[in-house]
């Protein structure tokens, strides 16, 4: 099942190709040009390197520069930003480098929602647009010679929060690596700055360790946040750690002052509330502009006062309440085999929400009145019920209900027989063509429709089911998903064998909370007989007649 999925992928060969060979042009397009304007240098600090005019040694690497010689150094625009044929080499390598591994993880580990070319587009856009940030502020902010700490400001875990929240938090974890070491390379190697590692060895792994770990934390925090107060605590925490890994080196730091730990504390807050409300606001920009679905988009669709589902509500009581058991019992399965269960619970809401369209020719929704199917033929049938999906197809597309929620309408049955009707119309004619019976597809391609498919099976067949013991549902529920194995109905999707056996485990654990025993009241007293008959003469209330079901013994 696994298998199959991998080798389709949604990254090809070609894909990855072109999307390395694009990112290293737009990398090499910020790395290599040089800002405008000198490199800096002051009197009584260290020369960066050693400078010569006409043959005769200025300063000495290492060296104090004085003021004079500093002038000289100056009319002879040797502090110019230039670069030289090995920087620029360096620059090429770093972001062929870069980009090619970025490439490689893409084609590997073929993220799910990275599955067109705008969202590689996405991806590159996001790394080189950070590149060039922190390439520009630190040219500005760097050396740090008094320690101020402004470097830490820029908000550079933003990138790879966002990629988490909107596609995939272990391609964030790989720009999360990319980044820290261009925007490192960026600011200490490059001639803007002027700040070669010789100048204070342990700043440029500073820089990386502060990056990495506080944009991992942010990571963390965001890859499934579901309201606006998770993304401020990815910021508090971004923050947090940023602090806590400068407060590390800083006890590395020679001549170390306490004032430090308040420039430490200013970076440290800036950098992680930028990240936290760049993240809130691009996040609904870019899923806008590039079909994302986002968590807040999810979690208002998850709301049961949504158009459609107060529709399905009134039109379809018989469905609706079939939909939120069956996001119940997906919900749990899909937490525990690591699908997402905001999707899930999100997408069981909407998987029937066609049946609006024709609610009576469905058995849930028919309460006393008739069955027409009993006038129609089989093949009418069939189509008339297969038929909310199309139905729910269009609905959604109205409502505009994203991608990834429409998915569960068709990829909910698959290619399965419409089951009754096809059976019906075969003990008629054994020769007829089962092809006119199935549902129109696809397979479900994803676990979370996987998992939406077998709890809708199994809630219904339990419910239709006169004996739910624990035993029953036990046996239900894995012929259900024995059944559509056999089916072929998995194959296209990445659940695997133990995926299943956890549903499984986790769909009867819920059957049995639902329909486990209840116990009956004995006969009503007389003096409640009295009361209740009291209660009738204002015409409010019917005696009972006989023994009443008790509620659960735990309300």
């Amino acid at each position: 099942m696994t298998a199959r999925k991998q080798a389709r992928g949604s990254v090809s060969p070609l894909q990855a190709f072109v999307f390395a060979a694009a990112l290293t042009a737009a990398l090499i397009a910020v790395l290599v040009p040089v800002l405008p304007g000198e490199a800096p240098l002051h009197a009584g600090e260290p020369a960066y390197q050693t400078f010569k005019i006409d043959g005769a040694v200025v300063a000495e690497e290492g060296q104090a520069v004085s003021q004079p010689a500093l002038d000289r150094i100056r009319a002879a625009g040797l502090l110019d930003n230039e670069l030289s044929p090995a920087e620029a080499i360096a620059a090429v390598i770093v972001a062929v480098a870069a980009a090619a591994l970025l490439a490689l993880y893409l084609y590997l580990f073929q993220p799910a929602e990275v599955n067109n070319a705008p969202r590689l587009f996405m991806v590159g856009l996001l790394l080189v647009l950070w590149v060039a940030a922190a390439k520009v502020f630190l040219s500005l902010t760097l050396p740090d010679g008094d320690r101020l700490y402004l470097g830490y400001m820029l908000p550079i875990a933003a990138a790879p929060m966002l990629i988490a929240a909107l596609l995939d938090a272990g391609l964030a974890v790989a720009v999360a690596g990319l980044l820290a070491v261009l925007a490192a390379f960026a600011g200490f190697y490059m001639p803007d700055a002027r700040v070669p590692a010789s100048s204070g060895p342990l700043d440029a792994l500073q820089m990386v360790a502060v990056f990495l770990l506080g944009s991992l934390t942010g990571i963390y925090a965001i890859r499934r946040a579901e309201r606006v107060n998770n993304y401020a605590m990815a910021g508090v925490s971004t923050g947090l750690v940023t602090l806590a890994v400068l407060f590390a080196f800083w006890l590395l730091t020679p001549g170390r002052d306490a004032p430090d730990l308040a420039w430490m504390l200013a970076a440290s807050a800036l950098g992680g509330l930028g990240a936290a409300v760049i993240t809130v606001g691009a996040t609904v920009v870019l899923g806008v502009m590039f079909g994302v679905t986002t968590r807040m988009q999810l979690m208002e669709l998850a709301q049961l006062s949504h158009p459609l589902l107060r529709q399905l509500q009134e039109k379809a009581p018989g469905t609706f309440h079939h939909s939120v058991i069956v996001g119940n019992l997906a919900e749990r399965a899909a937490d525990l085999t690591g699908a997402d269960p905001l999707l899930v619970r999100v997408g069981c809401y909407f998987h029937d929400i066609g049946k609006i369209a024709k609610p009576a020719y469905y058995i849930e929704n028919q309460m006393e009145s008739g069955n027409p199917h009993d006038k129609l033929e089989a093949g009418a049938s069939a189509r008339l019920v297969s038929d909310h999906v199309r139905a729910g197809m269009e609905l959604t597309a109205r409502h505009r209900v994203p991608a990834r929620v429409r998915a569960f309408i068709p990829e909910h049955h698959g290619t399965r027989l419409v089951t009754y009707f096809y059976r019906k119309a075969s003990a008629e004619d054994p020769a007829v063509d089962p092809e006119k019976f199935r549902y129109p597809g696809p397979r479900p391609q994803s676990k979370e429709t996987a998992i939406a498919m077998l709890a809708d099976s199994v809630e219904a067949v339990v419910r239709a089911s006169k004996d739910r013991s624990h035993e029953k549902i036990d046996e239900l529920v894995d012929s259900i998903i024995g059944e559509r194995v056999a089916e072929g109905q998995m194959d296209e999707c990445d659940l695997t064998m133990r995926d299943l056996k956890t549903i499984g485990e986790s769909f009867k654990a819920t059957l049995r909370g639902i329909y486990h025993p209840r116990i009956e009241y004995p006969a009503p007293t007389r003096g409640e007989l009295q009361t209740a008959a009291g209660a009738l003469a204002v015409g409010y209330l019917k005696p009972p007649s006989g023994p009443m079901e008790a509620p659960p013994l735990d309300h």
